[in-house]
């Protein structure tokens, strides 16, 4: 999955969240400051999950590649080295 589509996803459907729970349960103004207090801490924790998931993935490709080019020069270089000997 794309992590900007993820992510993306994530920030619109908790601010939809947010605002529909504000507009549907009006309460006094101490109560609303709490909800979005509460619900403003929930989306930031969910969103550093998130990215803290994302680059997990993204640090593993990238490990993966790495490990995978590595391999390839050696390959190469050793096959290099035996046509040069021959």
């Amino acid at each position: 999955m794309n992590a900007k589509s993820l992510i993306g996803g994530l920030l619109a459907g908790a601010a939809l969240g947010v605002a529909a729970g504000i507009l549907l349960a009006p309460a006094s103004g101490v109560q609303t400051r709490k909800k979005l207090i509460k619900g403003s801490n929930k989306l930031k924790d969910e969103l550093l999950s998130s990215v803290e998931e994302s680059l997990d993935a993204l640090r593993d490709q990238f490990n993966a590649k790495i490990d995978r080019l590595a391999k390839q020069g050696k390959e190469a270089i050793n096959h290099t080295s035996e046509r040069v000997k021959v």
